[in-house]
């Protein structure tokens, strides 16, 4: 047998291997929608576009009332319960959208920061363009504040608690003054 052959047999084996695959987890949907449907005690119905063909669960015309009864109701009370795949996708892009310009700030900060170490360590100035030196800016006001912040917390720790006898700098101020 040559390579040709085999490489067809193979490919009529993955083919019956997938399809075989596609039809067993097509009947454990089934069964879980046969479940639900008595759980909840609803119609329920499946529409299942396969490669080739359509399969109707639980049958074609069973499909068909539930469905033609679904569009009996007036569309103001089906439509808010409807979830598009179009809407559900546009919620996944905004998601990942606002993740992205998460991550871009965080990169520009890292950008900053690298760059602020590279002045500290003698870069030059002159060689920064403005919007380098802007965010150069930003990040030395930022600093500072924080700086300022943490001056603030560890002067209120050193001064001392009037009336405390644990006071060791109340304590001296009393006996220079006797």
């Amino acid at each position: 047998m040559s390579n040709t052959e085999h490489e067809s047999d193979r490919e009529l084996s993955d083919d019956s291997n997938t399809k075989n695959s596609l039809y067993k987890k097509i009947a454990i949907l089934s069964k879980k929608a046969q479940e639900l449907s008595i759980l909840c005690d609803i119609p329920l119905g499946l529409i299942i576009f396969c490669p080739g063909e359509v399969i109707l669960w639980p049958t074609e015309t069973q499909v068909k009332e539930i469905f033609e009864k679904y569009l009996s109701f007036p569309e103001f009370l089906r439509m808010p319960n409807l979830v598009t795949h179009e809407s559900n996708l546009d919620k996944m892009m905004k998601a990942q959208e606002e993740n992205i310009t998460k991550m871009e700030q965080n990169n520009e900060e890292k950008k900053t920061e690298l760059l602020f170490n590279e002045v500290v360590e003698g870069k030059s100035f002159y060689e920064l363009d403005a919007e380098e030196l802007k965010g150069l800016i930003n990040l030395v006001a930022l600093k500072k504040t924080k700086v300022d912040e943490r001056k603030k917390q560890l002067h209120e720790q050193d001064e001392p608690i009037k009336g405390n006898d644990n006071n060791i700098g109340e304590k001296k101020d009393e006996r220079l003054k006797n």
